[in-house]
């Protein structure tokens, strides 16, 4: 027991008598506020002296590998926000957010101005002002910490809309456009970017347990892009229609940097490139697919022969000035003509 968090008070009352007094103990168990800020301070510490590692080697091995550990010292991260006069407002907050349960979930993040190298920490998910983790039902015991079961964390968009779904930072605003389609009706953001896995919650667990994968796999991520769109080819008549699908629950691409290249391209029997032609789909252009949308974009191929090919490619490039070398492709179709 902290001793520093006990008050005691005293009373008395006499019985018969012999005038027995019964001396009645009286414990607040509140913290102050000195208290709770020393938790909060030990459980930087303990993030800092590799105790969240020690104790949940699993999700932590998830978590090192993903963007939002590397959310502050990402290269592309740091060039982008140089870029802009008040990235202290506009940008940092989310790469190293304090604690969201200190600062309001849904609000607009706080700087820290400590362990900015951890990005998007533990803490910044799971700490709260009495200096307690939170989680899921099932969250495993500890002897380091003190556990809270919190419903935030079973449908998580809440939780996520705190960096995401803020309308004023379009860059990073996923979330207006999932709320607004069909997929919110019975899915999270954590259906797609955190994917049910079973492990053991902790060293202290017993058992292995159903919880959700700490990676939030997305635009870094090979698979999830070639998962976020589909092509369908056809052609008649010198044209060429390529019906684009987006299979994401939010606009696509989903980052104002973010850039979806569509080309086509029509082969001779030989291999010789008759023709290609292309559409960028972009913030910039405002010509983002909605989630689940289709669309159909046509173009002119009238040189086009028996025996050529037709080649759809769709493109992603993760800011515009991502080279050729690095360009991930999402999906492919070739048809030909016969």
């Amino acid at each position: 027991m902290n001793l520093k968090a006990v008050r005691w008070g005293i009373g008395s009352m006499s019985f018969g008598l012999f005038g027995c007094v019964l001396i009645i103990l009286t414990v607040n168990f509140t913290p102050r506020a000195e208290d709770k800020a020393h938790r909060v301070t030990e459980a930087y510490q303990g993030f800092q002296d590799g105790k969240c590692q020690s104790c949940h080697p699993a999700i932590w091995r998830e978590w090192k590998d993903s963007m939002h550990a590397k959310a502050w010292i990402d290269e592309i991260y740091q060039a982008a926000a140089q870029q802009v006069p008040d990235r202290e407002t506009k940008c940092d907050q989310c790469h190293a957010p304090q604690p969201i349960l200190m600062t309001g979930i849904g609000e607009m993040p706080k700087l820290r101005d400590r362990q900015r190298e951890a990005g998007v920490s533990c803490l910044v998910c799971h700490l709260d002002a009495n200096g307690a983790m939170n989680g899921p039902p099932a969250s495993a015991e500890t002897y380091f910490h003190a556990n809270v079961t919190n419903p935030i964390y079973t449908p998580p968009t809440k939780l996520c809309a705190t960096c995401h779904g803020q309308k004023s930072v379009p860059e990073h605003d996923q979330l207006s456009s999932f709320l607004d389609s069909e997929f919110a009706e019975n899915t999270s953001c954590a259906t797609c970017h955190m994917p049910v896995v079973k492990r053991l919650q902790s060293t202290t667990s017993h058992e292995s347990i159903k919880g959700r994968k700490h990676t939030w796999r997305g635009s870094r991520s090979v698979t999830q892009l070639k998962r976020a769109a589909s092509l369908q080819l056809e052609y008649e008549t010198g044209q060429v229609s390529v019906k684009l699908q987006s299979r994401t629950g939010h606009i696509l691409p989903g980052g104002t940097l973010r850039i979806i290249v569509l080309e086509v391209t029509l082969l001779a029997p030989d291999g010789t490139e008759r023709q290609k032609q292309h559409i960028s789909i972009s913030a910039e252009n405002e010509n983002r697919l909605l989630p689940n949308e289709d669309r159909t974009y046509t173009f002119d191929m009238a040189s086009a022969a028996t025996g050529d090919t037709i080649s759809a490619r769709l493109i992603y490039q993760l800011t515009p000035n991502t080279p050729e070398s690095d360009r991930i492709l999402m999906a492919d179709k070739t048809l030909i003509i016969r």
